[in-house]
């Protein structure tokens, strides 16, 4: 489980949420803005906040009434094998309900929960409260191939059926279930492709590890591997593979199986039952019994160059908020990674704005070694930010980081920001330039704003002014009031997103170069941009979709 929020809506359960959270040192407490202080984040609408948590398979632990979880859920509910698990826990702790999340090991943490808290945990799923297991939901070392008959086993084991344990596991040795030589129910416990009991339940044990030994394996091979030895695919815990093996090919197989990739340098930490090479392309390597796999190697590190939007945290995807809340490392610019909150156990590596190129190859670095790192812009990752620097880092050493994971996950550009600040000045074709001759001439920034100006399309305008470099911004003005109608109406978007947020509508004629800085966005209009009265009275602009 990777994501859990501890919700807290008064100062009642801080206490609780503490100790809930010495169990689980990476969740988030939580607080009602105005209600709860001391939490480690803050939150302004329940209901919204709750939904979004549980969207996003965040496990909930909220210190409130059941109902309170129960209303603010219950449009957002889907399936009840994929929810994340909710439960209520009482303020002081006395009580734990598990409200959601049966299949997800909600019942699991209801029962951890009453240990640290030593409280009551009020379970009602049957199997789970007689028999202190719920044969539907094994742990994740077991697949179940047969979970629709789970349901009926479970209620004919309540109504009086016995049942013959037929290979070893210790989750089932340990329940309550009512074992006996010769019972009713069969539950068999075996890694291999082989039919159901005629009346029972088949478990694999994820007990078995896919090497993938030469580049040329594919997904076909590793599937006749499992038809010639008769095991289960679902028995498969993990696939494997040396630094130095074919790691892409083996990314795109474990993919496939939905099953962990690790790196195994050697094999001292797993007990061998057997292994078995097949055609000089893989191993299948089958275990005594499943492996841990935090223990088995190490993982496949994973870079997500993350867009932070321009400032609201509620302008960021979801997507973005998961990666930042998941990695274990920060790196960006100071000013950006101060933006976001901090989360325990997370390195967070801050650097100076213009070492893009260094901070890129850090980030690739540290995620070689097996860990998430989050390379943190602001606005879009992939517009004048960190994106085209990790690109260009790859660009250069195309081999040297083969083995990780590399996302892109997008966000809310300023030049939006601005644009929906003040009505739809985007509303049109456009183009995007950058003031900043840092990273290129400014001969080229002038041929772009010259063909920008003459094609008459609305141009945003990023990086347009700082403290030390003013003659580029009024270089621009000269070049567009050469070209275009001194009336152009012009946006300045400052602080967009943030408590500072101002808008000011003029002309390009009118433009004072002077209020303009590096928190400025903006855009200049085309021929057609218009400035209109809004509903409130106050001016909009917008560039009109027809050349009409």
């Amino acid at each position: 489980m990777t994501n859990i929020a501890i919700i807290l809506l008064n100062e009642k359960g801080l206490e609780t949420a503490k100790k809930i959270q010495q169990l689980y040192p990476a969740a988030t407490i939580w607080g009602l803005a105005g209600r709860a202080t001391g939490a480690d984040k803050s939150f302004s609408e329940t209901g919204a906040h709750l939904r979004q948590l549980y969207q996003e398979s965040t496990t909930i632990i909220g210190l409130c009434a059941p109902g309170i979880l129960i209303r603010a859920l219950s449009p957002a509910l889907n399936s009840k094998h994929n929810e994340p698990p909710v439960l209520a826990v009482a303020d002081d702790g006395a009580l734990v309900v598990p409200l959601l999340g049966g299949l997800t090991g909600a019942n699991e943490m209801a029962l951890e929960l009453a240990r640290a808290l030593h409280a009551i945990p009020a379970i009602t799923a049957s199997g789970a409260r007689h028999y202190a297991i719920q044969l539907e939901a094994p742990p994740k070392s077991y697949a179940l191939a047969n979970p629709a008959d789970a349901k009926r086993i479970t209620s004919d084991i309540l109504g009086g059926a016995t049942v013959t344990l037929d290979g070893e596991c210790s989750w089932l040795q340990d329940s309550k279930l009512p074992f006996t030589g010769n019972g009713d129910i069969t539950i068999r416990i075996s890694a291999f492709n082989e039919d159901l009991p005629e009346y029972g339940l088949l478990y694999h044990p994820r007990s078995l590890l896919v090497e993938i030994e030469h580049q040329d394996t594919t997904l076909q091979d590793v599937v006749a591997a499992f038809a010639d030895t008769g095991f289960a695919p679902a028995a498969t815990a993990a696939v494997i593979v040396s630094e130095d093996g074919p790691v892409g090919k083996a990314k795109e197989i474990a993919a496939a199986l939905t099953v962990p990739l690790r790196l195994l340098e050697n094999y001292t930490s797993i007990n061998i039952a057997r292994r078995m090479t097949i055609a000089g392309k893989l191993a299948l390597i089958e275990l005594k019994s499943p492996p841990d796999i935090a223990f088995l190697g190490r993982s496949v590190g994973r870079v997500s160059v993350v867009g932070l939007g321009p400032g609201k945290q509620s302008w960021r995807t979801p997507e973005v908020k998961a990666a930042l809340e998941a990695a274990d490392c920060l790196v960006g610019y100071q000013t950006y990674i101060d933006m976001v909150p901090k989360r325990f156990m997370q390195r967070r590596l801050p650097s100076d704005n213009r070492v893009e190129m260094d901070r890129a190859m850090e980030a690739l670095d540290i995620a070689a070694r097996g860990n998430h790192v989050a390379i943190v812009s602001s606005g879009d990752p992939g517009i004048f930010a960190m994106a085209s620097a990790v690109m260009e880092a790859l660009d250069k050493n195309p081999d040297k980081w083969a083995h990780i994971d590399l996302e892109v996950l997008p966000g809310l550009s300023a030049m939006q920001g601005a644009a929906a600040l003040a009505g739809a000045p985007l509303g049109h074709d456009f183009s995007v330039i950058s003031l900043s001759d840092i990273r290129k001439p400014f001969e080229i920034i002038e041929q772009r704003l010259i063909a920008a100006a003459n094609s008459d399309m609305v141009i945003a305008i990023y990086n347009p002014a700082s403290k030390s470099r003013r003659q580029q911004v009024e270089r621009m003005k000269e070049i567009l009031c050469e070209i275009k109608a001194t009336d152009t109406p012009v946006l300045l978007a400052r602080d967009i997103g943030r408590d500072a947020e101002e808008r000011h509508i003029t002309t390009l004629g009118a433009l004072d170069t002077d209020r303009i800085d590096m928190r400025t966005m903006l855009i200049i209009g085309s021929s057609k941009t218009r400035v209109i009265k809004g509903p409130d009275g106050q001016p909009l602009i917008y560039t009109p979709r027809s050349y009409q």
